[in-house]
């Protein structure tokens, strides 16, 4: 008993100064980590997903950087850089993407190079070939049935709990939901910017399914426009429900319930009734669909029939992910579409004349010249100083042609939605470098820039430094005549406006098209599905007559003249977008159908000689040049 003692004194003795040691080194700082759409880590891979960090200082001032690392990746993926005031407390949205299915991450605070606090971040993925249903509700439990169900048939159905603070400013990082359920929520708690990101989600293919019922006036306060339906002051009640019955092919719900209270509603112009009671309203906006549910969704909870009801009311279609799809596949669209005169190699002849001129002039003319001198022993001399003339001037016309400053271009397209300001911009930015040098590049602060490099066909891992000031890619070495390539994203607000007035059969689209914006729409043409009609320019006020016949299959490789000048090749960029099935539902597939993924809708290509996003290159804005592609969608 006395040995016990002396040893459980002696550990006390040693512990306590290191319990000391560790109390001290407590840092006072902290990470509050929320990730994903729904807070717990859920993300669909290669899609842009939110990480709201709150970081707390209750220590002195400390300036570091949040840092944002995938196992497995040679060096961090985002870096944030911060600044912490004593007593500071800042709200940080990183947003990130990944092309694997990682179920850990690690975010880290590094001050002057040294991790100050670290933290294992837990990830759920969700994989390509599932459906994301993003769920805005108290109601934990609400659709839970759709887990069992399929909206896609042989697909999975995850579902997302979402929750209004984490809702993004950006549609980007909503895309990799394909459902979006807001049921029991005051949307007037949106902000300006969550709104905004809300409608051009749904613009760019998103599907919306508002519930209403008892809360409808809270649900439908902060959704405008969207809603296919003008709410009524009253309530209908003991609406039957045999009409929800047949759209689901079931008999069995009025056993369960005898009916519901409704809302009273005016159709919208555009809107139509999914059953015969007008219960589920609905209306296309942009690519996307709104659906109202005139009746609070959750009184079907219990019924067995709910995920069949759902699936044949949410129906999933491809929709156009520019960004995922090159991200999926590590496909550089720059690469064979880019024109600039410094890639291009001499031509045979040109090389097979100056392989000539070399030979002639160090041999038979080095020798005769010096014999006619009578100094052919000076060969030994006259042949390296012949050489090195050679040598410098090859230098000298490669110098000439790659010049002496890094030559940035641009490919960039801009889905639009008619009548619609806004849109959503995806560019190829290339650098091409003369030198073996590193560059800092520069982008506004709602750039998102993927954490890679294009370079041949593999993408080169490269970390994207963000800050309130905007997003910069540090350093990027480019070896000499190389090019490196960037994916950037970013939400713009001026798409080119027009107005069309189209009527269309099975046959054929016909009506007349109005540029009433202030710039020439190039090279435009109109396409539905694999079928296409060439507009020529259009310039600002110019009103165009449309005559497409739906079964010429000919878009995009037999589209007529397009320019094959310029920046880029126009026609390469639309085969390489539009030759296959590049948008459907889990990813590309070679052996899918040509030409735009909505077969019956109208879309207004045209061409723009600018680039759509700005961008500094070591702090100069000038060097960019670019071309940008409208891919605007037509009411019809």
């Amino acid at each position: 008993m006395t040995r016990f003692l002396r040893f459980f004194l002696l550990a006390l003795v040693v512990l306590m100064p290191t319990g000391a040691v560790c109390a001290a080194q407590q840092s006072p700082v902290t990470l509050d980590v929320r990730t994903g759409y729904d807070g717990n880590g859920q993300y669909h891979v290669s899609h842009w997903f939110p990480v709201n960090v709150v970081v707390a200082n209750d220590g002195g001032d400390v300036r570091g950087t949040i840092e944002w690392r995938f196992p497995g990746d040679s060096e961090p993926s985002f870096h944030y850089e911060v600044d912490l005031p004593r007593g500071a407390r800042k709200q940080v949205v990183l947003p990130v993407v990944t092309n694997t299915s990682s179920r850990l991450a690690v975010l880290r605070l590094l001050v002057a190079g040294r991790p100050l606090v670290s933290n294992n971040v837990r990830l759920n993925p969700v994989d390509t070939n599932e459906i994301a249903v993003g769920v805005l509700s108290s109601d934990q439990t609400l659709l839970n049935s759709l887990t069992s169900g399929k909206l896609v048939n042989g697909w999975t159905t995850v579902l997302s709990r979402l929750s209004v603070d984490l809702l993004p400013n950006d549609a980007a990082l909503l895309e990799g939901l394909d459902v979006i359920t807001v049921h029991d929520t005051d949307t007037s708690a949106l902000s300006v910017g969550q709104r905004a990101a809300l409608g051009r989600w749904v613009r760019l293919g998103g599907i919306l399914l508002v519930s209403g019922g008892p809360d409808a006036r809270r649900v439908a306060s902060g959704l405008g426009d969207l809603l296919p339906v003008e709410l009524g002051s009253d309530l209908r009640a003991h609406v039957p429900v045999d009409s929800i019955e047949r759209l689901a092919l079931r008999t069995d719900l009025g056993d369960l319930i005898q009916g519901v209270t409704a809302n009273q509603i005016t159709l919208h112009p555009n809107a139509r009734a999914l059953d015969a009671s007008n219960l589920l309203i609905t209306h296309d906006v942009g690519a996307g669909r709104v659906i109202f549910a005139a009746f609070d969704i959750a009184a079907l909870r219990a019924w067995p029939g709910e995920p069949d009801l759902w699936s044949h009311v949410l129906t999933i279609e491809d929709r156009m992910h520019l960004a995922t799809s090159f991200r999926q596949r590590s496909e550089n669209l720059v690469r064979d579409t880019l024109q600039l005169a410094a890639l291009r190699l001499p031509s045979p002849a040109i090389l097979l004349l100056l392989i000539t001129v070399y030979i002639v002039v160090i041999g038979p003319v080095n020798f005769l010249l010096l014999r006619w001198l009578r100094r052919v022993d000076l060969a030994w001399v006259t042949t390296p100083i012949l050489v090195a003339i050679f040598l410098v001037l090859a230098y000298g016309v490669s110098f000439v042609i790659r010049g002496s400053r890094p030559q940035i271009s641009q490919l960039a397209f801009v889905q639009g939605v008619e009548g619609a300001p806004d849109g959503q911009a995806t560019a190829f930015v290339s650098i091409f470098s003369p030198q073996r040098r590193s560059y800092n590049l520069g982008f506004t602060p709602d750039v998102l820039v993927s954490p890679g490099t294009f370079e041949g066909f593999q993408t080169s891992m490269v970390p994207v430094s963000l800050s309130d000031s905007g997003a910069t890619v540090p350093d990027l070495l480019i070896d000499v005549s190389a090019l490196r390539t960037l994916l950037v994203e970013q939400p713009v607000a001026d798409v080119p406006s027009v107005q069309s007035q189209l009527a269309h059969n099975t046959q054929q689209f016909s009506g007349t098209l109005r540029n009433t914006s202030g710039e020439t729409l190039r090279n435009a043409m109109i396409v539905v599905g694999d079928s296409v009609q060439n507009l020529g320019d259009v310039g600002p006020g110019a009103s165009v007559a449309v005559n497409l016949s739906l079964n010429l299959q000919a878009f995009p490789n037999q589209i007529g003249e397009t320019s094959s000048d310029g920046l880029f090749n126009q026609q390469r960029v639309l085969s390489s977008l539009f030759t296959f099935d590049r948008f459907t539902l889990g990813g590309p597939t070679a052996m899918g159908q040509q030409g735009i993924p909505e077969r019956d809708a109208a879309y207004l290509l045209a061409w723009r000689d600018q680039p759509a996003i700005e961008m500094t290159v070591d702090g100069d804005g000038q060097l960019q040049r670019g071309m940008t592609l409208y891919l605007i969608r037509l009411s019809t």
